[in-house]
């Protein structure tokens, strides 16, 4: 008996392959800068978190009733170590993964992230979630490609 194969392999000229890496490469460099710009404003914050502040119930409370101090915390817990950016740095390397296999990944990969990022970006802008929009294309790109 024989495994079923859930994903598809690229033909042998497949010209994706290099939209697929560059989607990767551009995904792991969107997540690690956005770690590094505003990983600096938690350097400061850095001695409560390791003595427990984030460990409260206080963070169910309704926004406007939290304390400040609490508020500044978490808003730079979820710009860093609890953002996006760690799940899109591993998507990245999953794309050069399947970029080096050859392994094609659906196009509504790159149609999702694409609506994502478009939505963040007419919600709050100056960001970076346009930056979004370049792995997205190159993604859906790379799928179509595999179809010829």
């Amino acid at each position: 008996m024989t495994a079923l194969r859930a994903y598809r392999i690229a033909p042998a000229r497949w010209t994706g392959a290099a939209q697929l890496k560059w989607a990767g490469y551009t995904m792991v460099g969107i997540g690690i800068l956005h770690l590094v710009v505003l990983g600096l404003d938690v350097v400061p914050l850095l001695g409560d978190w390791l003595r427990g502040a984030l460990w409260t119930p206080a963070h169910w409370q309704p926004l406007a009733s939290q304390a400040p101090e609490l508020l500044i915390g978490n808003a730079a817990f979820h710009s860093t170590i609890g953002s996006f950016a760690g799940p899109v740095i591993v998507f990245g390397f999953l794309l050069l993964w399947m970029e080096r296999r050859a392994i094609v990944p659906p196009a509504f990969l790159g149609w999702g992230l694409g609506v994502w990022a478009a939505i963040a970006a007419l919600v709050m802008e100056p960001s970076g979630y346009p930056l979004g929009l370049i792995p997205a294309v190159l993604i859906v790109l790379a799928a179509r490609s595999a179809r010829t």
